[in-house]
């Protein structure tokens, strides 16, 4: 008889994954400037950093997702996590910032195992409605990273510097490595992909014939792409521009994570379709408004409010979009799980530089109203069809 572990420990653990990719993310982004001053490189330069890490999380994703099909879960996770352990301690000694470009893009896609592998080790367990309410507990999970790391990444920056960040970062990956031996394997044998290497890996191809799932995932891709076009500005925004303190930016930064928390937990109410109405309508909404009060150069605060109703109509879309994507292939999770996640963070990886070329209030509004535009259509496609 198969062992298994309890919700609890299920929900904590695989929350915690999930939550990953983003503190991997976020837990660097106050101390952007202060790299930008370090290596003495341009601003578009340093974004490389993030643009590495979330390209990486996307690659890792479309590596380790199809892997995990074929040789579980629990061995894919713990060889991806001391990879990223090796690559956090490179980083930490790197002599410039192109090494750091390089190592971060590593680091992220060792970092992609703990994300693919929480959502395919979710639709391993549970189905319906049991897993939409597991997913939107993860999201909320997902979500407190966003809140606590900027807090933490300010403060470590306050008494140490950049690399004291990334020692946390080793240190919490470590933690999760050990972590990761109570965890007992949620694909049974007979369930994982039978033949060779490369016809595990054309399953990722093959999940997107699915014309449902394809949309759904380009939904997820285009609103993340407005959400890391939101976070790769908003340190040279709020704290180059406006003179917030590094303290005041990650309050800020913070807040709107928490956006994101209350967006997926009043999601949690309604149906699939009406969740995914309200917060398409409302990114595109909001995206329009803070097309001038950026182009116009107006107040901190309003510009703070308009981040906040942008991110809580990306958390309506969040949980929503995933589960009916990962539901609608479930035969395929680890497959389907690396879709849905290189999309997102590739794309995300793409728009970051970016909103650093030229003006960073036009080249801002410009990429969020545009994501925020495709990811509405999108919706309008897949409720006409489906």
């Amino acid at each position: 008889m198969q062992q298994k572990n309890s919700k609890l420990f299920l929900l904590l653990f695989l929350g915690t994954l999930s939550g990953f990719g983003p503190f991997v993310t976020d837990l660097y982004l106050p101390s952007l400037p202060t790299l930008s001053k370090y290596f003495n490189v341009s601003t578009s330069l340093t974004q490389m950093t993030l643009t590495g890490g979330m390209i990486g999380l996307a690659l890792g994703q479309l590596i380790i997702g199809p892997i995990s099909d074929k040789y579980g879960r629990k061995i894919s996770l713990i060889i991806s996590l001391i990879i990223f352990l090796l690559s956090t301690l490179v980083i930490i000694l790197v002599p410039n910032i192109y090494m750091m470009i390089i190592f971060r893009f590593i680091q992220g896609s060792s970092a992609a195992g703990a994300l693919v592998i929480s959502r395919a080790v979710s639709t391993d367990l549970y189905q319906g409605e049991e897993m939409r309410k597991f997913f939107g507990l993860l999201m909320v999970i997902n979500g407190i990273a966003p809140i606590i790391s900027p807090v933490m990444g300010s403060f470590l920056l306050g008494i140490g510097n950049w690399q004291a960040i990334f020692v946390i970062l080793g240190v919490i990956g470590f933690i999760l490595l050990m972590i990761c031996f109570r965890f007992k394997e949620s694909l049974k044998i007979e369930n994982r992909k039978r033949g060779s290497i490369i016809d595990t890996y054309l399953n990722v191809f093959q999940v997107l014939k699915n014309k449902k799932f394809t949309l759904l995932v380009l939904i997820q891709a285009f609103s993340m792409g407005a959400l890391f076009g939101y976070i790769s500005a908003s340190p040279f925004i709020l704290q180059t521009h406006y003179g917030l303190s590094t303290f005041l930016y990650s309050l800020c930064f913070g807040a709107n994570g928490l956006a994101i928390v209350i967006g997926n937990y009043l999601s949690s109410n309604l149906n699939e379709r009406n969740s995914l109405t309200i917060g398409t309508s409302l990114m595109l909404l909001t995206s329009i408004i803070l097309f001038f009060i950026l182009t116009m150069n107006l107040s901190v605060f309003l510009v703070e409010i308009l981040f906040f109703l942008l991110l809580l109509g990306f958390g309506f879309i969040l949980a929503s979009a995933a589960s009916l994507a990962m539901d609608s292939e479930r035969n395929q999770a680890g497959s389907a799980s690396a879709m849905i996640g290189f999309f997102p963070f590739f794309f995300g990886g793409v728009v970051s530089p970016l909103v650093g070329i030229g003006n960073i209030f036009y080249s801002t509004s410009i990429t969020i109203f545009l994501c925020s535009l495709v990811t509405y259509i999108l919706f309008l496609i897949v409720k006409k069809i489906f």
